[in-house]
């Protein structure tokens, strides 16, 4: 291990060259803290204007200013479930496989080792082969995450909106509410998402050959997160047309729309896994073995560094080589622990959840120092929830003073979009995630190889990146 541990400080060195800023609530707070604390009008905290800023959570108690003020409960469950999908995913983004790129065997009679596989092996899958009775092997892996889509909705172009009701300020009692009167109640606030997510992860891999069956390994991950959301918001004034300046983001003036920014980064170390091999059938062309990955909560996933709970992934190994091929299959599963739930106020948070694992690849050896790799990694989390549209209709009473005499009307089309009302909502069920990789590993040098690989989504389930690249270093001793 001694040798192990300058590489470590140097990855970590690597990516602390800006200062640390974080929001103090942490990263996996910054999109609802933002969208339900954030947007405020003018006159917020006036308690003769209570509606100026209520658009929005107001005080954590629902009490606003006034103490009478009422959020819509379905617009807040919609913002919280969005950032608790996207906590539970952003850091459960495949690492890489602790496989050394050289396999030896040893022979007892003349004590020399010899590789037995022309192949350098996978990328992000495991395969059969353990590296050798004392054999030592170390990786170094970088890579560039940069999400780009939601549950199939585009992060960065505002297609994402979440639509926040006016608060019933004014009835008096609590409950009911009060049906939109004073009509301007009826006005409701656009909130569109845009939001840049980006990762950059240096990990360190380990691997060491207790005997020619049993392999042991580590992943150590450095990590740097960066979060920078807009929300562009609009004023629909599906009520109050008849006075602009009752819900204005400038005193005195009609300006209906707005952006409101926050921002944040984390630099520190992820969840640290523990991996053990063993190989318990081997040909001259197939081999079993049975995988244990065990997953710590050393990452903080308040800045979403770690997903908080302990994992433990049992999975088998089938391996085969036919010529230059070598096919390879993981099946397996991932008991989740319980860890700590995120405090919300009306949605309850779902946790991190156990999985089926089904991966597979192959890999060609395309030239004795070039191995070209293919891999398919999927994942079914239990009970996952997903994601998806919903659409919603609102009451009005036309008339920003409108009274219980105006009758109630229903707005089911967006005034700026001209289409319908459409938002994130949380289903129950499970999520299927795949994702597919190719890349290359070389022999640049003795018992050294350089690997490039980029992965890509095979569906649009959950949190995605349209391309990740990741590169390394591996090295045999």
């Amino acid at each position: 291990m001694k040798r192990v541990l300058p590489w470590w400080l140097i990855g970590a060195a690597l990516l602390v060259p800006s200062p640390l800023h974080a929001q103090s609530d942490g990263l996996a707070n910054l999109v609802s803290d933002l969208i339900l604390k954030g947007i405020t009008l003018p006159g917020a905290d006036n308690p003769g204007r209570p509606h100026a800023g209520h658009f929005t959570l107001g005080d954590p108690t629902f009490g606003g200013s006034q103490g009478l003020s009422q959020p819509d409960v379905a617009s807040i469950a919609a913002v919280e479930a969005f950032s608790d999908r996207l906590r539970s995913q952003f850091a459960n983004f495949p690492l890489g496989s602790s496989t050394g790129g050289f396999t030896f065997s040893f022979d007892e009679r003349s004590g020399v080792y010899t590789r037995n596989t022309e192949s350098f092996g996978p990328a992000f899958t495991e395969r059969a082969m353990t590296v050798g009775r004392r054999k030592l092997s170390l990786g170094f892996n970088y890579q560039h995450s940069s999400f780009d889509t939601f549950a199939g909705e585009d992060l960065r172009d505002g297609s994402i909106s979440f639509y926040l009701p006016h608060t019933d300020c004014c009835s008096g009692t609590v409950p009911p509410p009060s049906q939109q009167i004073p009509g301007f109640e009826s006005d409701v606030m656009q909130a569109d998402l845009v939001l840049q997510a980006t990762t950059d992860t240096f990990a360190v891999f380990a691997n060491y050959g207790v005997n020619d069956r049993l392999d042991v390994g580590v992943a150590v991950p450095f990590t740097r997160v960066d979060l920078e959301a807009d929300i562009r918001t609009h004023i629909l004034r599906l009520a109050s047309a008849d006075s602009s300046r009752v819900h204005t983001f400038v005193e005195g003036q009609d300006v209906s729309e707005r952006t409101f920014t926050s921002n944040g980064s984390a630099t520190g170390i992820g969840d640290i896994v523990f991996r053990t091999k063993y190989n318990f059938l081997r040909s001259a062309n197939a081999g079993l073995a049975a995988a244990l990955d065990l997953r710590l909560p050393t990452g903080d996933e308040n800045e979403l560094l770690g997903i908080g709970t302990t994992q433990a992934k049992f999975f088998g190994i089938l391996s085969s080589t036919h010529g230059r091929l070598s096919p390879h299959v993981n099946i397996g599963f991932t008991l989740s622990g319980e860890g700590s739930r995120p405090e919300t106020l009306v949605y309850e948070p779902l946790g991190v959840s156990d999985e089926f694992n089904l991966s597979g690849g192959v890999e060609w050896v395309a030239h004795p120092k070039l191995t070209i790799l293919g891999d398919f990694l999927g994942r079914t989390l239990f009970d996952g929830g997903k994601i998806e549209l919903e659409s919603r209709t609102f009451p009005v009473r036309v008339g920003s003073g409108a009274d219980a005499s105006v009758p109630l009307q229903t707005s089911t089309t967006n005034p700026i979009s001209g289409e319908p009302y459409r938002q994130l909502a949380l289903k129950t069920g499970n999520l299927s995630q795949m994702l597919g990789a190719v890349g290359f590993k070389y022999n640049a040098g003795p018992n050294m190889l350089f690997m490039a690989n980029v992965l890509f989504p095979f569906n649009s389930s959950g949190l995605n990146d349209r391309l990740t690249i990741a590169l390394g270093i591996d090295y045999a001793f």
